[in-house]
């Protein structure tokens, strides 16, 4: 055998298979899109923080869907698709919204600017919400503990949270604009029916509950103040959330 041919062989057992990555973003921002669901009738997966998912275990004629809060489902071949995929979001017809009853083109398009930043901000909540949910036995059997050992035990339940959210959407959720930090606020008040000062005193103490009170009236924003589905702002996110059925 040739050196070449040598060559050539250790080369292709050296090299690994080549696994297709697809990157999803949002059509409109460019933005990519973590936690997309993405299955066929046979293996499912989901993009990372980076918007990205390998589809090495789906075979070449596997039909594909890509699912993802708020946005427009999508199904293609895999042997069709590039590296690259744009998801749209699924606006909510007008007449749906006609009760709002917007009274100039300006008004429509704040709607559609808040539309689409609760869409980004929700799954935040859900997770917040959902990781509340399953800590609550441990934090009412934290109560019976001395009120240092109590604050301690919850400081960590707080970071583990904090640590998950991070972990599943990545750093984004750090950079946040004022607008879409205030509506995160309201949907995490929405999905635990508890305000946020509450959760912080809770979870923290009295003085960090305050701090960010503090932080949150600089930004026009109370975290007192419950979530409120029948007025102001808090109706247009319920009827986004209801309307996109999110």
């Amino acid at each position: 055998m040739s050196k070449i041919s040598k060559l050539f062989i250790l080369q292709f057992i050296l090299t690994p298979l080549y696994t297709q990555k697809l990157k999803i973003q949002d059509f409109q921002t460019k933005e990519p899109l973590p936690g997309v669901n993405v299955f066929s009738s046979t293996y499912g997966t989901t993009t990372d923080t980076n918007g990205v998912c390998s589809l090495g275990k789906f075979s070449e004629k596997d039909e594909i869907v890509f699912s993802h809060i708020g946005y427009k489902m999508i199904q293609a071949t895999k042997h069709n698709l590039s590296d690259n995929l744009y998801l749209t979001i699924a606006s909510i017809p007008m007449d749906r919204v006609s009760v709002l009853s917007f009274k100039s083109t300006e008004e429509k398009k704040k709607f559609k600017k808040l539309e689409r930043d609760v869409i980004k901000v929700y799954p935040y909540a859900l997770l917040v919400g959902r990781l509340l949910g399953e800590y609550s036995d441990v934090l009412d059997s934290l109560e019976s503990l001395s009120y240092f050992k109590r604050i301690g035990k919850k400081k960590k339940i707080f970071k583990s949270i904090e640590k998950q959210l991070i972990s599943k959407y990545g750093n984004r959720v750090r950079k946040l604009t004022k607008k879409q930090g205030r509506i995160l606020i309201r949907l995490i008040d929405r999905e635990t029916n508890s305000t946020s000062y509450q959760i912080i005193k809770d979870f923290k103490n009295i003085f960090s509950a305050g701090f960010w009170q503090l932080t949150a009236r600089i930004f026009r924003h109370n975290l007192k103040s419950k979530y409120n589905p029948d007025s102001g702002e808090d109706k247009l996110i319920e009827h986004i959330i209801v309307n996109l059925k999110l």
